[in-house]
């Protein structure tokens, strides 16, 4: 059978679980960023970007399917001299070559196409594609949450032009109705309620991608976070015990040198361009000096 080749070949390749769906239109999602760009005007264009991906037939009126791959990250060892201050999502990136599992969507992408099988990558609202495709839930945080690999994963869509039995959706929530964590620890408040994010004043979204001077109120808020932020997720009961450090990150091991505070602090423009900008490269290469702003917040955050 078609689907259980491709579940197969999700699980040699690398990722950690595989499930298919539907493709039809992301109608909830579509409503939310509608709702959201009413709610919250001034993030109305970052919302808006992500309108196209509620309806992905429009684009790809070949495609019959959706196969979602789970990447899991938290498997790999963080070196203790790194910054706390760094998102572990970014310290991971699959898309930097030298992380190990870089080749996981292309090896994927041609393993279905070795089946007989039309495929592109992407294209949909990734974490609700993954609660179609049953292998994964949300959280009251925003985040998709794996049962077995919590909130620390990757989700990993890609469109096909076959007509796969469908998995069944997790439409659950995964926390517990009397968690509230994630919303009350947001040090931004940009967890208005659950499943409410506002984008614009998200701390990942100041530290790397806000137009400058950021609000002074933000500013303070942003606390030891240099660039990304974890909060909700380390905070989170669902993510107990799911950080499993099994696997080195060689490549991280030889940046950590240059990631620590005062490394990041004091970092020349060529170290930054040539070691740190290509793996943390939401901030541009002209970008340096947002990196050393961040720092000296966050020395000041700890004082």
């Amino acid at each position: 059978m078609l689907a259980d080749k491709i579940k197969k070949l999700a699980a040699d390749v690398g990722y950690v679980d595989c499930g298919i769906a539907s493709l039809e239109p992301f109608t909830e999602f579509a409503d939310a960023i509608e709702s959201r760009c009413r709610e919250f005007p001034a993030a109305a264009d970052e919302y808006g970007k992500m309108r196209a991906r509620a309806f992905p037939q429009r684009h790809n009126p070949w495609s019959r399917s959706l196969v979602v791959c789970i990447h899991w990250y938290g498997k790999y060892k963080i070196p203790e001299t790194i910054s706390k201050g760094i998102g572990r999502s970014y310290l991971f990136d699959r898309r930097y070559r030298e992380c190990l599992d870089y080749n996981l969507p292309e090896r994927m992408k041609y393993g279905m196409q070795q089946l007989g099988l039309r495929v592109r990558r992407g294209g949909v609202p990734d974490r609700w594609a993954a609660v179609r495709a049953g292998v994964a839930r949300f959280g009251r945080n925003n985040f998709a949450y794996s049962e077995r690999y919590g909130s620390w994963i990757n989700i990993e869509p890609f469109l096909v032009d076959a007509a796969l039995p469908c998995d069944r959706p997790a439409r659950e929530l995964a926390c517990p109705e009397s968690c509230n964590l994630c919303v009350e620890t947001c040090p931004s408040k940009a967890l208005q309620r659950p499943l409410c994010m506002r984008y614009d004043h998200c701390i990942a979204y100041l530290t790397y991608k806000a137009p400058e001077p950021i609000e002074p109120v933000l500013w303070r808020s942003m606390g030891p976070w240099i660039y990304g932020c974890d909060q909700c997720q380390l905070v989170c009961p669902l993510n107990a015990g799911k950080w499993c450090e099994r696997e080195s990150a060689d490549w991280l091991e030889n940046m950590a040198p240059y990631l620590s505070n005062k490394a990041l602090a004091e970092i020349d423009e060529k170290t930054f361009r040539e070691i740190v900008q290509p793996v943390f490269w939401y901030i541009p290469p002209d970008g340096v000096e947002r990196w050393r702003q961040n720092v000296r917040r966050a020395e000041q955050s700890a004082v």
